[in-house]
This record gives structure tokens, sequence and C-alpha cells, in this order.
């Protein structure tokens, strides 16, 4: 096993030893700014940001240019920026004004190079499942790790200096099971009662037929939000342009199918509950599809080296004729710019992945955890699922046009010439493979490689080892050499891209048993090439 001390210094980032970039420390109580996230494109940089005094109008100051806020909530506290007409790959200082004075300090932000120019290296850092209450856990679990750990797991990543960075799905964990509060343990009475008072207290409760904003709604969001999102990532990212992709839990559910339960489709409330969380702490995606919701896909060019085509697996699923998981317009879009595209590296990044599985409803796999001569059944998230993972039985609503797609898509990535792989979240995980055949597809010549990107937040009560009884795996239509183990530990990866190659870098943080007691800091790390 590598020594801490002595992967830290291979890694560069013996400097932030005491801790990793000093993240433990307080963030000042003066600090105007409750948060600021930011991303960009190579014209075109967006701010959103939350201030612990209301504004009346502020301006974002970038360079010669400057753009008016758009006021998200009722308070004047939360605000989004976009500034246009930039010059590419040109450091800017960023500084907001209000009322005609300075708000707090400039900061930098780099634009990324033109779309026709061909840069000598792009490092991106990539992540999953960072949402979840600080340390939350019931009866000696714990379901999410301390707000304490994901911040120093985090400067970790940044102490590594990524151009960019990709937050893939579940930035929140507050499933309502169509309620208005959380209903963890819904079948087990007394824990649905208990929790269910203890978040209504803390938190509030949700009106699913009021609006978002303007309402109590809106306290309830902010609250959440706060120890989510905000509470995390305060100002540490502002000069790391940050790329969001929502998953099934941003829409405030869990992908349940039960014969009493079905949460997607998503319903008018948690689409609208989904899109004012989005607007309220994290920019919008710049390069987009013109058609349909602005979030549900996202394009991420990093001059002629890089593109990648971050897709929404769960804001767009559709059931019965046609079913997807990705809307049929994101999916056109998508397939015509890998199609299209003409960068040295190409990627998919869905935010549930192609290449492995867990047993789960909203999967592109029928696979599912059953005993031999079961029937049909449902995997209840947290239930006492029994049998093996695999094609024993039927996986209750799994609609069989979720693998068409699957297949249309990984066939266009496949098809492609150069270098072209995926990155996704959701399965709590570390994990890369070589995907080599799916179905009637053969990949054996050029396979594929799909990289787990690794989780955040997860804790005792998370893992899928846990929380559906297996440890994900490569599906049963699919053969695909093994290159990282899944292992079920919090980390992240940063991918080095050159004009020559692909390197990713799995870090792994730990967190998995909390009787060691680990910080959040890297503790070991693999490397792979694609």
């Amino acid at each position: 096993m590598i020594k801490r001390r002595s992967l830290l210094k291979s890694l560069g980032l013996t400097a932030a030893l005491n801790p990793v970039l000093q993240v433990a420390k307080s963030r000042a109580d003066s600090d105007m700014f409750n948060h600021i996230l930011c991303t960009c494109s190579h014209s075109q940089i967006a701010v959103t940001l939350s201030t612990h005094a209301p504004l009346r109008g502020p301006t974002l100051h970038c360079g010669g240019a400057q753009a008016a806020g758009h006021q998200i909530d009722s308070e004047g506290k939360h605000w989004s920026f976009i500034v246009e007409g930039l010059a590419a790959d040109n450091e800017y200082s960023l500084q907001v004004n209000d009322g005609g004075g300075e708000i707090g300090e400039a900061w930098p932000l780099r634009t990324f190079p033109a779309p026709n120019v061909l840069p000598e290296q792009f490092k991106l850092l990539s992540y999953t499942c960072a949402g979840g209450g600080d340390g939350f856990g019931f009866m000696g679990r714990q379901y999410f790790k301390p707000v304490e750990f994901k911040r120093r797991l985090l400067a970790s990543a940044l102490a590594e200096k990524p151009d960019a960075a990709l937050a893939i799905g579940d930035h929140v964990y507050w499933d309502l099971r169509g309620q208005g509060i959380p209903q963890i343990g819904r079948k087990k009475p007394l824990l649905k009662w208990l929790l269910g008072h203890y978040l209504r207290w803390k938190f509030g409760e949700f009106d699913r037929s009021a609006e978002m904003i303007g309402t109590e709604n809106e306290a309830v969001l902010k609250a959440i939000g706060q120890e989510q999102i905000a509470a995390l990532y305060g100002t540490d990212f502002k000069s790391v342009p940050l790329f969001f992709i929502g998953d099934d839990h941003d829409y405030f559910e869990n992908d349940d199918a039960e014969k009493d339960l079905v949460t997607f489709p998503a319903d008018v409330f948690s689409k609208r509950a989904a899109k004012a969380m989005a607007d309220l702490y994290y920019p919008t995606l710049l390069d987009r599809p013109v058609a349909g919701d602005g979030r549900l896909a996202g394009r991420l060019r990093y001059g002629r080296l890089f593109d990648g085509v971050l897709l929404d697996c769960a804001g767009g699923l559709t059931l019965g004729e046609d079913a997807r998981l990705v809307p049929a317009d994101v999916e056109t879009w998508a397939i015509k710019t890998c199609t299209e595209s003409s960068a040295t590296h190409f990627a998919f990044i869905p935010s549930h992945p192609l290449g492995y599985t867990a047993g789960k409803w909203r999967e592109w796999y029928p696979d599912v955890v059953a005993e031999a001569g079961a029937d049909t059944v449902s995997n209840e998230l947290l239930g006492e699922t029994k049998g093996t993972l695999g094609m024993n039985a039927n996986k209750y609503l799994w609609q069989q046009d979720w693998w068409a797609q699957h297949q249309r898509l990984l066939g266009v990535l496949a098809a492609k010439e150069g270098s072209r792989f995926m990155v996704s979240g959701d399965i709590h995980a570390l994990a890369a493979e070589r995907i080599t055949r799916s179905g009637d597809l053969d990949l054996s010549e050029r396979p594929v490689v799909s990289l787990l990107s690794g989780p955040v937040s997860s804790s005792d009560a998370t893992w899928p080892s846990s929380a559906r009884g297996i440890r994900a795996a490569v599906p049963t239509w699919l053969k695909a050499e093994t290159l990282v183990p899944v292992t079920e530990v919090n980390g992240y990866t940063m991918i080095e891209v050159t004009q020559d190659s692909v390197s990713m870098h799995l870090r792994d943080c730990g967190g998995y048993d909390r009787s060691l007691n680990e910080t959040g800091e890297v503790l070991r790390s693999t490397t792979i090439n694609v």
C-alpha cells in the first residue's frame, strides 16, 4: 500500500497537507458571498451566486464587458449572470458591483480555447453524487458523509489544478416519494414518522401545488440547498468552470418502480423543483440543444482537443412505445454532435452509466436482483433484497426500448474515428472497463472505455451493497474487460487529455468504513490509459 505522504508528493499535493488547501478553515463571516459557481465556453462566462445580504441590482464586470444580474429568488440574495462576446483562452477578472460599489473581491476565470484551435493539454475533474445532508444518519447508520469530509475531498481535486470540472448528477438528496417530506423507510412506519417529523422541523415541508419561488417552498429549497450545495462549494470553485448535469435525485425522487409507487417520468412538481434548485445554485449549460429543457443536455468543448456531450438520464425519461432515458430530440442532437465533431478526443457523459448495472429500475439493462424461479420483481431502495444480480426474473416496469436507445448511443460512439470514451456517475463506485461486446454490437477490435467517476458523499447506507444488497457489475448482455474493479469508495477522477493520449487517474478517498476515521483526502490512486 502506498503511504499517504508519498502519494500526495507524487500528485504534487504536499503543499496542501495541513490540511489540503486548508479547506477546513471557516469561511469568513464577513465574506459577502455565500457561494459562487461559474462555467464558460470560448466566448461566454456564466456565474450563479448567492449573498448573505440582499443586493439591489448587481452587475458582473468582466474585463471591458459586463452583464446585468438576473434575480432568481424573492429576497434578492440569489443572482445569475451571463457575459457574452469574450475573447477565447483569455483570463478575465470578474467583479460584482451593486449600486456603484464593488461587492467582495475580484476573482480570475479563463475562457476555453476557440473551437478551431488545438490546445496541447486539458485536465478535467469528474465526480458524482456530492449531495446529501451534513453527516445525516439515523439509528447508528450514516447516509451521507459530513460536509467537512466532502470539502477535503474536493480540495484534494482542486489542488491538482483542473481546467474544468464535471459534477455528474445527484447534487441533492431529498427523495419525496411523491409527498411533501422525504419518505426514507416508507414501509417502516416508525422510521418514517420519526424522520418525517425531524425533517419537517428542520427544513419545512413542500406544498406540491404551489409555485417554487415566492412561496414557503422557496424557504424549504434554500434550507436544503444551503446545506447540500452552498456549504459544500462556497467560493472554492469560483475559478474552475463547473458543468452540472442532473440525475434522478435532483428531481427530488429516487428512481423507484413498484406496484404502488412509480416516481418517473418526473411530474410537474419534480421538474419545477429541480429547475428552481438548479437556477438558485449552479450555472446554466451554455452550449446546449436549442429545443427542450435547457438543463437536460450540454456540451463541453475545449478547442479541438476535447468534446464532451452531457446527458441527463432522468428528467426526460419516458415509458411506453419508444421509451427512452434521454428524450428523442436530445438523442438526435447527441448523435449528430458525435458524428460531426472534429475533436481529437470525444466523450459521452450520461448521468447514468453505460456498462454497469446495480439492479436498479431506471437502467439501460434488464438485470435485477432476484432468487431463482422468481417471476417479476422490483428492488426497493433500502429494502430487504434477496438473490443474485442477473436475469433470474423480469424487472418490474423495465422498458425494452431503453436498451434500444443504449445500442444507438453506444453504436454511434463506437463507430467514431479517433479517441472516444464514456464518463458517468450515479452508481456509487470508482471503476473502469473496456466494453468489447454489447448485444449484437461487436466492439472487440475497438473497445469503448466506460468510467465510473467516483462519489463524493456516500456512507454506510448509500453504497449499492447496503442499499440494494449487491455491488455494481457488468450487465448480462455486455462483455467487458475490467480495468479498475468496482470499488465502493468515495473519490474522484482526474482526466488528463493531450493531443496523443487520455489518462484517467482514479483517486480513492475512502469513506466506506467510518471506524478508519478517513478525512476525505486521497489514500490511493490508479491510472489507466484510454
